[in-house]
């Protein structure tokens, strides 16, 4: 028989290895945790973004515009990555993709000077153009639009134009044409207004914007039936990017399946339909 002591040491042994398992299942759980949150763990995409029509604008003081759209779109398709806005300029793009700063660029035309960086482009997402513009009331609208290069054009610096062959460098757009060369759409726009040039040039999505917010500035504008450019907009990814060419293109078809990526452009447009 055991005596009490034999007791107690078996009683010992019995607490001791029920600790040890314990612990041990402990840090087994606590391993098995760690190693499906790494598996969900969801992998970064940085989406680079400048200002351009209603791709990405500001609005009280908010960023809007397709970018958020479809970053969020994505985010909400997937667990795999996680899309990430990241703010840039469209001189600064190009060294942004191709020095890592971000993975990829929205809404892009390969059209606009890639042809020399080691990128890759994604299907078509979208379709935008840019507008020649002219003041209503004008006894010469017809000669102007039709004759745009013989005359003075307000341009955006860094944005990339038809009649230009898509050579957005400035001192090219100064010796060649008569250009005058402003910070974004909106400067384009009142410069045309206060009559610094007969000629202007925007998005038309960023027309579509202002004629809801202005609808009487409908009035005062004349809109070529000839277009600078029609682009299809794409993503540029970089060489490294984190989500592969073909999971991107991927992701995008099944949006566009839904319908809801054409919704959505269709209704930051609705100025020029409507």
């Amino acid at each position: 028989m055991i005596g009490i002591q034999g007791k107690a040491l078996v009683a010992i042994r019995f607490l001791r290895d029920l600790v040890v398992t314990g612990i041990a299942v402990c840090l087994l759980a606590t391993l098995f945790a760690v190693t499906a949150a790494k598996a969900h763990q969801r992998i970064p995409v940085k989406v680079g973004a400048y200002e351009y029509g209603v791709v990405y604008f500001y609005e009280d003081g908010k960023p809007r515009g397709m970018v958020l759209h479809l970053i969020r779109l994505l985010n909400d398709l997937q667990d795999e990555y996680v899309f990430e806005l990241a703010e840039t300029s469209s001189r600064r793009r190009y060294q942004a993709v191709t020095g890592g700063e971000v993975d990829l660029v929205l809404l892009e035309s390969s059209q606009w000077e890639w042809q020399e960086f080691d990128v890759r482009f994604s299907e078509p997402i979208v379709q935008e153009k840019d507008l020649y513009l002219t003041l209503a009331g004008r006894d010469d609208i017809q000669s102007l639009l039709s004759n745009v290069t013989n005359h003075p054009i307000l341009c955006v610096l860094g944005f990339h134009y038809g009649f230009a062959d898509f050579n957005a460098d400035p001192e090219y757009l100064r010796q060649n044409f008569d250009v005058l060369l402003r910070y974004n759409e909106q400067e384009v726009l009142d410069g045309l207004l206060a009559g610094e040039a007969p000629i202007g040039i925007v998005s038309a999505g960023f027309l579509a914007a202002r004629f809801v917010d202005y609808p009487s500035l409908r009035e005062s504008l004349v809109i070529s039936d000839q277009p600078d450019a029609v682009h299809d907009l794409v993503a540029v990814l970089s060489a490294g990017s984190s989500i592969p060419l073909e999971r991107f293109n991927q992701l995008i078809a099944k949006l566009q399946s839904t319908g809801e990526v054409e919704r959505l452009w269709q209704q930051l447009h609705i100025g020029l339909s409507g």
